[in-house]
């Protein structure tokens, strides 16, 4: 019998990232969006799930406890947040079964609560993170697809290292909610710089048709940490020019499989040089694809948690079943194993 998994979220990470891997390796999976009040306990009853898989989120505890603890249901807890929402991530993980962090630092946090933690990076879904024709509508010469925020420090670098240049002398557009649009927002954009809200299932068109897609992040100090972006850019074939972090340096080669900067300067410096060579951008973004396709899609992060599942599913003695949370739409998956994994 496969194991049931049931995502609480339903947002682009979820239903078109780590939930079709878990399906392509033979799990069944299925989706709801408890942040929209969509029913738990309903789901439960007819799905039937061994396991509930949950990235976080605000006001989630009291929806999911203590149901799944009266129906001895493990709890699968993915704190992407980390490292910088411990006052939300810890009451999850107290009450979970597992506990996964894209953050290695945040493991000896953990430790300190007596939660033993595991490692698990974000990644990308080669049939969803693939090399799209090119559309001339995103044609641009830069673009950024985020939204914006700047109340993390190496955020703020981020913004001022990497777009700040790029709007000045170059043209950029830049693909978020509306909160680029606020008045009190310190990087400006001028109206044709901004594009609006990008529909994700639209980021490998872009990310194909344009010359350089940029890159900021919140976190700059952690070996494992950035932003999830990366890995989806990369898997799209996007020639990729990031802010540096410690964690991008570590498992990326700089001028091989993306382009990283540190400053201002630099950031005018490689702009104007890669957009003069057009055939080298192409060679390092086809290198950044190889890259994430053998070492960073969800299937392989997967597959490093198995035997953790596996034990949960000894520990509480039901036959498999899983649930995976994240938000946004109610979708319904149930992929057999040896689908396509281009994504």
């Amino acid at each position: 019998m496969k194991i049931k998994i049931l995502f609480v979220n339903s947002a682009p990470i979820i239903t078109r990232g780590i939930g079709p891997a878990f399906a392509d390796l033979g799990y069944q999976v299925k989706y709801i969006n408890i942040d929209l009040d969509e029913p738990l306990g309903l789901t439960i009853d007819t799905f039937q799930p061994d396991l509930v898989f949950n990235d976080g989120g605000i006001n989630r505890m009291e929806k999911l406890f203590p149901l799944l603890s009266d129906r001895k249901i493990p709890h699968v807890y993915w704190a992407i947040e980390d490292p910088s929402s411990y006052h939300l991530s810890i009451p999850y993980a107290l009450k979970s079964s597992l506990v996964l962090t894209p953050c290695k630092e945040s493991i000896a946090e953990y430790a300190r609560w007596g939660i033993e933690a595991q490692e698990m990076l974000f990644a990308c879904h080669p049939r969803f993170h693939y090399a799209a024709p090119a559309d001339s509508r995103y044609a641009h010469e830069l673009v950024f697809v985020g939204n914006y925020y700047d109340y993390h420090e190496d955020r703020r670098q981020g913004l001022n290292n990497i777009l700040k240049p790029a709007g000045e002398g170059f043209k950029l557009k830049v693909y978020g909610n509306q909160w680029w649009l606020e008045p009190e927002v310190e990087l400006k954009l001028a109206p044709e710089q901004y594009g609006g809200y990008l529909p994700n299932h639209l980021l490998p068109v872009v990310c194909t048709s344009s010359a350089i897609v940029l890159g900021v992040h919140s976190i700059a100090d952690s070996d494992t940490m950035m932003s999830m972006r990366t890995f989806e850019i990369l898997g799209c074939a996007g020639f990729y020019l990031t802010q540096w972090t410690r964690s991008i340096e570590r498992l990326f080669k700089n001028h091989y499989h993306l382009v990283w900067s540190r400053s201002p300067e630099e950031t005018r410096d490689l702009i104007k040089y890669y957009l003069t060579h057009p055939e080298l951008r192409k060679k390092i973004a086809q290198q950044g694809q190889q890259e994430v396709y053998s070492k960073h899609t969800y299937h392989v992060r997967i597959r490093a948690i198995q035997e953790s599942l596996t034990q949960i599913m000894r520990r509480n003695q039901v036959s498999p079943r899983v649930i995976l949370s994240n938000s946004r739409s109610n979708t319904i998956i149930k992929l057999q194993k040896g689908l396509s994994v281009h994504n």
